[in-house]
């Protein structure tokens, strides 16, 4: 057995056809990015306030209505992708109209609850 070598099976991994993303695809994603940075700023906003203070005053219209356009243009460009796109676009559009819709309850108790 010197000098042999041991010879195991190989095991390949199963080759995925994945379609390519479109441009509507990316449209979509890039709406969820923007659906999910809006979130976050909001969410930096009502926690990093200091007790007792209220919610700005200037920024709750941003972003309650900034949600809304993101919620309904997440619903639009869902048209779009379910039309012409991928599966990409169609899962980044409706993650993005639900994180919007999010945003919106969100920014909505912040400024309620300050």
């Amino acid at each position: 057995m010197e000098g042999q070598a041991l010879k195991l099976p190989s095991f390949k991994l199963p080759k995925l056809d994945l379609p390519r993303p479109t441009r509507w695809d990316w449209i979509a994603i890039a709406t969820l990015a923007f659906a999910a940075l809006l979130t976050a700023a909001n969410l930096y906003v009502g926690l990093t306030k200091p007790a007792g203070q209220p919610f700005p005053a200037a920024l709750a219209p941003v972003f309650l209505f900034g949600q809304l356009l993101i919620a309904c243009g997440g619903l639009m460009v869902l048209g779009k992708t379910a039309k012409e796109g991928t599966w990409w676009g169609n899962l980044a559009a409706v993650a993005a109209s639900l994180l919007g819709i999010t945003g919106v309850l969100l920014a909505a108790a912040l400024w309620a609850a300050a």
